[in-house]
This record gives C-alpha cells, sequence and structure tokens, in this order.
C-alpha cells in the first residue's frame, strides 16, 4: 500500500480517545444520513446535499424514482422504454456515457448499493414512490464514504421506516398504463412492521414497449428500553417487458413509434433481504451495522431481427457486511465527530448464452471487495469545521468464458483471468456557518475498478474473447467550492466544480472498452427553493457542465452525452387546504451522441418538458390527475452513433421519448 503524509496524517486523526461534545449546527434541522453514513442533523461536512422530502414527492408529477429525480440539479436521467422507468439510467455530474452511469453513480437504498457488479440497470422496482420517506443526492465524488462506483456522487433512497401508513391506491392513463398499491402495518410490544404491494402496466407508446411489474416489500423493527434496534427489510419484484430497440435517423423521423426488433423480451425477478441493529454503546459511541443478501435473475430473448437470434439467461447474487461506528471524541482541545468503518461485498454474475442453432457458451464473473474508511469532523471554532477523511479499497476480479463456434462457424476460444487491485481516496474540507449561510471547500480524490462486464475484450489482432487486464482503473481529483443560503421564504445553493480524471473507463465504438487518458470536466450548479406566498411554492435549477476529453486520440473533443445546460423549474399552488396544482418544466440541452468521441456526429437535439399534476383531498381520498410531456414533444434522452449495416455507413440511432401521456389515481388511507 501507497503510504503518504495524508495517510499517515488522517491515522493519527482517527487514533483518539471517546469524548462527548456538541459540533456546532446550522439552522436546518433535517435528518440526513449520506454525508456521515450515520442520521443526524445537518451535519458540517463540505458540500451541497439536495433532499427531495416526502411533501415535494407529493407535489410532483413523477411516476418512478428515475422521473423524481430528472428535475434535480446536477442529475441526468436516461428512460429507454415507457412510463414505468424499469430501464432508466441515472448519473450525476456527467459521469457516465449511456452504458457507463450506473458505473459511475452510486445508488443506494437505506444507505446499502443497488448498482449491480456488471453494467446492469438498476432494480427501481425494489423502490415504490408511495414507500420514500426522503431521497439524498449528494452531487460530487463520494468515493472515502462509499468507494466504486461514487465518481459522480450519491443517490440515497430512505424509505419509511415505521407503520403509521396504511392505504390502498388504483390508477390508469394512456397507452394501457393501470397501477394499484397498498400498504398496511401494524405494531404490538416492541415490534412495528409494514407491507408494501404494487402492481404496475403498460400496453406502451411504441411497438413491443409493453412492461409488467409487481413488486412485494416490507420492514420489521425491533425496539427495547436499552438504546438497541433491530430491522429487517425485505423486497422482492418480477418484471416482463419488451424491447423495442433504438431507431436509425431515418426510421426515427419516419416514426418514432416502431420497432426494430418486435420479439425482442425480457423477463426478470429478483429478491433482496436486510437485516441490521443499531446500537448506542455509550453516550459518545454507536454501532450501525447490516447484512445485505440479494439475488435478481434475467431471461432475455433476441428474436430474428438482430445480426443473432438467441436467448440469453442471467442470474447476479450479492452480499455485503458493512459495520460502522460513530464517535464523539477531543482532540488537541478540539471537539470532533468520526464515523469508522468497514465495507465488504462479494457479487457473482452467471450467464449462458444460446444462439438459435448454434453453439452456447457461459460466462462467470465475480467481484470481492474489502474496503476501511473514515471521516473526521473537527470543530476548529464555534462556526469553522474541518473534514478529513479516508478510505482504502481491495478488490479482487475474475471472469471466465466456455469456447464455443460463432454462428460463422469461427472457433472462439475460452478466455479465463482475474486481476487484484488496490486502491485509495482522500478528502479534506472546510465548512464555514454564520447566521444563515454555510460556505465551503474540499477536495478529494476518487476511483473506479471495471464492472465484470468490462472484463470481457477483444484482441485487437485477432479479435479473440481475451480477459481485459489492459483495462486500469479509473482516478482522479475534485476540486469543489460553494454557498447556501437560508432565507425566510426558502433557501438558495450554488456550487462550482472541477473533476480532472486520468484512465476514464468508458465503451470503445470499435467494440469493448477503453481507457481514455485525461477527461475534465467544469462545472457550476444553481438551485433554489422559494415559498412566494403561504399558498404558492416554486424551485429552479441550473446546471452548466462542460466536459471535455484532455489527453489521446480524442484530445480536444467533448465527453459524449454530457449536456452543456440543464435547467428546471416547478410550481404549486395550494389552492385551498384540500386542492394542490402542480407544474414542472425541464429542459436538457444539446449534447454529443453516445460513442461519437470523435465528435462526428454533431449534437443530439436539445429538449424541453412540461409535466403538470393537481391532486384533491376528499376527507380520505386523495385524487390525483397527471399529463405528462403536455406539450406532446417529440424527442430522445439517448442517442449514440454507430455503423448502420442496412446503409453501410455511420449514422445515428435513438431511443425515442415517450409522447404526451395522460393519468389518473385515487388514494384511500385508512385510519
Amino acid at each position: 500500500m501507497r503510504q503518504t503524509s495524508l495517510a499517515l496524517a488522517l491515522a493519527s486523526g482517527f487514533a483518539i480517545p471517546a469524548y462527548a461534545e456538541t459540533l456546532p449546527e446550522f439552522v436546518s434541522e433535517t435528518i440526513v444520513v449520506t454525508p456521515t453514513r450515520f442520521e443526524e442533523p445537518a451535519p458540517a461536512t463540505p458540500g451541497n446535499l439536495v433532499v427531495i422530502t416526502r411533501q415535494d414527492i407529493e407535489r410532483t408529477p413523477a411516476t418512478s424514482v428515475p422521473d423524481l429525480l430528472a428535475g434535480i440539479v446536477g442529475t441526468t436521467v436516461i428512460p429507454l422504454y415507457g412510463s414505468l422507468g424499469i430501464d432508466s439510467a441515472v448519473s450525476l455530474r456527467g459521469a457516465g456515457s449511456g452504458g457507463t452511469a450506473t458505473s459511475n453513480t452510486l445508488v443506494l437504498l437505506n444507505g446499502q448499493r443497488l448498482n449491480p457488479i456488471d453494467s446492469g440497470s438498476i432494480d427501481w422496482s425494489l423502490i415504490p414512490l408511495t414507500s420514500i420517506e426522503r431521497i439524498e443526492v449528494m452531487p460530487g465524488s463520494g468515493t472515502v464514504l462509499y468507494g466504486d462506483r461514487s465518481s459522480g456522487g450519491v443517490i440515497n433512497i430512505i424509505t419509511k421506516k415505521t407503520a403509521d401508513t396504511r392505504y390502498a391506491s388504483v390508477g390508469v392513463g394512456s397507452h394501457g398504463m393501470r397501477e394499484l398499491s397498498l400498504q398496511a402495518g401494524g405494531a404490538t410490544g416492541g415490534i412495528d412492521s409494514s407491507l408494501y404491494f404494487q402492481y404496475g402496466a403498460s400496453d406502451g407508446w411504441r411497438t413491443n414497449s409493453d412492461q409488467r411489474r409487481y413488486a412485494l416489500g416490507g420492514r420489521i423493527n425491533f425496539l427495547n428500553e436499552h438504546d438497541v434496534h433491530g430491522f429487517v427489510d425485505l423486497a422482492a419484484f418480477d418484471e416482463k417487458l419488451g424491447f423495442p430497440g433504438g431507431l436509425w435517423r431515418a426510421e426515427y423521423l419516419a416514426d418514432p413509434a416502431q420497432s426494430r426488433h418486435p420479439g425482442d423480451r425480457s423477463d426478470r425477478n429478483g429478491f433482496r433481504i436486510r437485516p441490521g441493529v443499531m446500537v448506542n454503546l455509550s453516550e459518545n459511541v454507536a454501532l450501525d451495522t447490516d447484512l445485505v443478501l440479494s439475488r435478481d435473475e434475467r431471461s432475455g430473448f433476441s428474436d430474428a431481427t438482430n445480426p443473432v437470434e438467441q436467448t440469453r439467461d442471467l442470474s447476479r447474487d450479492f452480499i455485503s457486511f458493512s459495520p460502522k461506528l460513530k464517535i464523539k471524541h477531543r482532540l488537541g482541545g478540539f471537539s470532533n465527530h468520526a464515523t469508522v468503518g468497514y465495507d465488504y461485498f462479494r457479487g457473482t454474475a452467471d450467464s449462458r448464452t444460446s444462439p438459435t442453432g448454434f453453439q452456447s457458451y457461459t460466462q462467470n464473473a465475480s467481484q470481492t471487495s474489502h474496503a476501511l474508511y473514515a471521516q473526521n469532523i473537527m470543530a476548529l471554532t464555534e462556526r469553522l469545521a474541518w473534514t478529513l477523511g479516508m478510505r482504502v479499497q481491495r478488490q479482487r476480479q475474475s471472469a471466465e468464458q466456455s469456447a464455443y463456434t460463432t454462428y460463422y462457424g469461427a472457433p472462439q476460444p475460452a478466455l479465463s483471468g482475474h486481476s487484484v487491485d488496490t486502491r485509495e481516496a482522500y478528502e479534506t474540507g472546510m465548512t464555514y456557518r454564520t447566521g444563515d449561510w454555510k460556505l465551503y471547500g474540499r477536495l478529494g480524490t476518487s476511483f473506479r475498478f471495471p464492472n465484470t462486464d468490462e472484463l470481457y475484450g477483444l484482441d485487437p489482432i485477432t479479435w479473440d474473447p481475451v480477459f481485459a487486464i489492459g483495462l486500469k482503473p479509473q482516478h482522479g481529483i475534485v476540486y469543489e467550492v460553494g454557498a447556501t443560503k437560508k432565507m425566510t421564504r426558502g433557501s438558495v445553493s450554488l456550487s462550482v466544480y472541477q473533476q480532472n480524471l486520468k484512465d476514464e473507463i468508458t465503451s470503445d465504438p470499435n467494440g469493448g472498452n477503453m481507457n481514455v487518458g485525461k477527461t475534465r470536466r467544469l462545472g457550476s450548479e444553481l438551485s433554489a427553493k422559494l415559498n412566494i406566498t403561504d399558498t404558492l411554492h416554486g424551485n429552479v435549477g441550473v446546471t452548466l457542465e462542460d466536459a471535455q476529453i484532455r489527453a489521446g486520440a480524442y484530445a480536444g473533443r467533448e465527453m459524449p452525452l454530457v449536456p452543456g445546460v440543464q435547467a428546471s423549474a416547478g410550481l404549486s399552488w395550494n389552492a385551498s387546504p384540500d386542492a394542490v396544482y402542480a407544474a414542472r418544466l425541464n429542459h436538457v440541452g444539446k449534447r454529443r451522441y453516445g460513442d461519437d468521441y470523435g465528435n462526428d456526429a454533431g449534437y443530439l437535439s436539445s429538449y424541453t418538458t412540461l409535466d403538470l399534476v393537481a391532486s384533491w383531498r376528499i376527507r380520505d381520498w386523495k385524487i390525483d390527475a397527471k399529463i405528462l410531456n403536455a406539450a406532446d414533444r417529440r424527442y430522445a434522452a439517448y442517442a449514440g452513433y454507430g455503423f448502420n449495416s442496412g446503409t453501410f455507413t455511420n449514422d445515428t440511432f435513438y431511443y425515442p421519448a415517450d409522447g404526451r401521456t395522460f393519468g389518473v389515481a385515487a388514494r384511500y388511507d385508512f385510519r
């Protein structure tokens, strides 16, 4: 392990006795967990944390978690198919070019990672909107506390932990949309529990874009009078959906609702179990630990309109264990607040691909990770706090593929390999609070290991499959300054950042993956929440970002799929205690096409969408009416650039977004 003076300073800073003293608090009393991995009011960490509250969720027209995140400053959401958001990709600060988004932005459910070990999508079906208490969005690297996959930032979805919500909801909408949601709960003695069920289905706007989803989950809490809190979270899902695929430019312009692959399908199911315990060991020390077990299975079929008709069966298993301590102590006469923890996870991805009429082959990959991390917040004065953190993570990866003969009759040799790598991350920052102001600055490093899909490469001469041992982990440094001002009728935040990455892992336009020597992202984020009157509330967000390649064959080019401008605005009106009307405007600026690292295809057009919602409360009933994409804007949130075998030329291809859709839902709350 590399030793540095900063590492030694950090180590000495954490080897200290426990001592109680209150740190200075900002005026906000919102309880958050992401900045320190422990629930507490407004910790003095350097950074801008965006919190989507339950009230915010109730006012939004969003129908899924990705749709809800689309209005958050610094967030890019790429929905591929349908309104259920099943295959949506979410990234922060331009991290990830389409297929690598889930490898650069970490999504957590109650503090535990949802990102799979491969390039697959997040299982958003595990998180019905109605089960969410709040969402915390932390743009910028979260590598010190959360490790691999968090170069762009962290999204932490916090679900409700009490059994006091009981309701039944039913909804219908455009394109055969139908939804049913139920939640119940109860308590006896020191135990309370809650259970939810959700069904959603749509015939889809495009041909072969139908979707059907079931989700079931719940929580059991165990409480006693000795400062011990145990719990078990449970979730399971089952999905069936069509894959209409992308459309080449001429097809997209002629009829964006058509499908190039009318027979492509996918069936998915999975479960997740998370037991945990929180213990106050003393007045100054708290222990929080949990274990996660999950499994999901996916079966996909590609029809004869593809180069190869085939089926692919994939199973993924994941286990993690994350004990951590919160310690209040004194050092050098200053009060301190430290988080110290250990993260372990192991994941496997096993698949069997069977081309119709040809030889099948298997792939088996695994990741095993061990990490130690520490973060310390020192109150230098009543208003000034210094944050220091470090992480060491060691990851072992392996991949193997069986030998087989392709449908062209060419023999493909077997592939097998493994790699072991250790990386470190550091962060330091200052936070100054005075009155209603918070000012901060920070400097940190980040890293990301290749995911298991990226381990499979091709020999550039023979085109035989090889273990991608030449694919290096990406690493970088981020600089950020910002300020937040609390006002009587709202708040405003501004941050300016620069992230420099080396060996950024991206898709290779020629197949497989590659390291881009150097990239730089320079941006600013402005957000504001305003209570214009007692009944009129608004919010606005603007992100400006310049993402460039600074070294290698593509030096001087813009990074694909990173908009130069993103903006959102929302307005809600409480017309009466029982009636709320809201509108949301979302703008995504022009950006380079996916995989167009040479910037040869021009720009993918910008788009602006308008969503509307009206809610009425009638005794124990709540009625919601929504119009999404009210202006019926034709656009593609994702589009790429590649070789069109039909025309034997390079061409752009598009994944069309849904047009105007309507929906209405009725919910009954049981007292």
